[in-house]
């Protein structure tokens, strides 16, 4: 068995249940598993300060991949620890083939800061699943007039992401847009969304920096994840977890399938591997 010293972990539709809570129980087995110097490090989609309150505020966190690992966050000391970024010139020429695409809207991250085109932004409410996710877009996007200069003067982009509630345009733009730009990668992770970063910018990786980082070997490692941005972390953990809710390609790939995200699925994953007492 191995001897885990990092656990990293999805939020949506993994640590989080589907009402975006962190329950008593998971926040319990943590907060043990914490206690015995294993690392607890986030890996989301997101942006550091767009996780929600309930992970961000627990104090064993000092570590977090962000971004779907175009970001290595330090947390305690609020710095970043490596960045894989999609050039400006390839996001430029993404922007200029997206604008051409009926029925979606997008947005791009750069520095931690989510921008989003100005008569895009008044549509967000038109292409959201539900009350939630319309706020936190809202929230941490901001409006340009000018999307494409915002990119032009930056040093690359972090990530970018396409929304569109077609599901049927959702999919053949995942096949589409993988071929025209084979230097990124295109997951999802919530139904309406496409996410999209530089090829050297996944979670396994951001996993494999980390560790190395720590000088611990990835053998050491557990991941957890359900959707096909978690792919790559669980495949590159020592220990890779698949929730029971999982898409196939990462159940496929798992070690070994845990509960859902209803059931604490990483507090059970985490006490069947360590052998702690329920």
């Amino acid at each position: 068995m191995a001897d885990i010293k990092l656990i990293a972990f999805d939020l949506d539709g993994t640590l989080l249940n589907s009402k975006k809570e962190l329950t008593s129980a998971t926040r319990e087995v943590l907060e043990q598993t914490a206690a015995k110097s294993i690392e607890l490090v986030p890996a989301t989609g997101r942006f550091w300060n767009v996780i929600p309150e309930c992970v961000r505020e627990l104090k064993f966190i000092n570590y977090a991949l962000t971004l779907n690992g175009a970001e290595v966050f330090d947390v305690k000391n609020s710095k970043s620890l490596a960045k894989f970024e999609i050039s400006s010139e390839r996001a430029l020429k993404m922007t200029n083939v997206f604008a051409d695409i009926p029925g979606i809207i997008y947005d791009c991250v750069i520095d931690g800061q989510g921008y989003m085109r100005s008569d895009m932004y008044k549509k967000i409410p038109d292409f959201m699943v539900g009350e939630w996710q319309t706020r936190i877009v809202a929230d941490f996007r901001k409006p340009v007039d000018d999307f494409n200069e915002r990119i032009e003067r930056s040093s690359g982009v972090q990530k970018m992401q396409i929304y569109t509630l077609d599901k049927e345009l959702r999919a053949n733009l995942l096949k589409a847009l993988q071929i025209v730009f084979p230097h990124c990668m295109f997951t999802t992770s919530v139904p309406n969304n496409i996410e999209i970063n530089d090829r050297t910018a996944n979670k396994g990786n951001g996993l494999k920096f980390l560790a190395e980082y720590l000088k611990i070997k990835i053998e050491d490692t557990m991941a957890f994840g359900d959707g096909t941005n978690d792919l790559t972390m669980i495949e590159a953990a020592g220990v890779g977890v698949a929730m029971a809710n999982s898409c196939k390609e990462v159940l496929d790939a798992a070690d070994f399938i845990t509960t859902d995200c209803d059931n604490d699925g990483v507090a059970e994953g985490i006490k069947k591997q360590l052998g702690m007492r329920s």
